[in-house]
């Protein structure tokens, strides 16, 4: 399987979680893993990743310069990794009634697998930020970036109403 095949697989695969994730609750949950913008680095490529969310999907569009953001990046184990993963696979009170322990660790092994066919030879890094005054981005989200030479990924986790 080729890495782009892998991708739309992890991105499949993430799909069918936030719709399990969404279907008893009010809020919204969004999985996803994008490509991040072509950049010098990876601060600048998330950076411009948020400068266009504020401007084409954020409301009221508006132009909020990456600084503002506030982004910071830290190195990311697969522990972090799996932890995240558990933490929104079975976020929702739906999703928490799946049988706990081997279930629920072969789901997110079945993923991370997948993820690690497609970004072998990638570091990880959580990313952290704040918004600016008067910005919506999630009620809750979970970023981690992945990178190698000058191919950026994004796992994206979050939850709105």
């Amino acid at each position: 399987m080729n890495d782009a095949l892998n991708i739309d697989h992890c991105r499949g695969f993430l799909d069918a979680l936030a719709m399990l994730n969404s279907e008893a609750s009010d809020l919204c949950a969004t999985y996803e893993l994008q490509r991040l913008p072509d950049a010098p680095d990876l601060l600048t490529a998330l950076g411009l990743r948020v400068e266009e969310y504020a401007l084409h999907v954020s409301s009221p569009a508006r132009a909020l310069p990456a600084p503002v953001w506030q982004i910071t990046v830290a190195p990311c184990g697969r522990a972090h990794l799996e932890q995240m993963c558990q933490r929104w696979f079975f976020s929702s009170e739906h999703m928490r009634t799946a049988p706990p322990d081997r279930f629920r660790a072969c789901l997110v092994n079945a993923f991370l697998d997948a993820l690690d066919m497609s970004l072998a030879g990638f570091t990880a890094h959580a990313v952290t930020m704040t918004l600016p005054p008067g910005a919506w981005y999630a009620i809750h989200w979970n970023e981690i970036a992945f990178e190698s030479g000058s191919e950026r990924y994004l796992l994206h986790f979050s939850h709105s109403d």
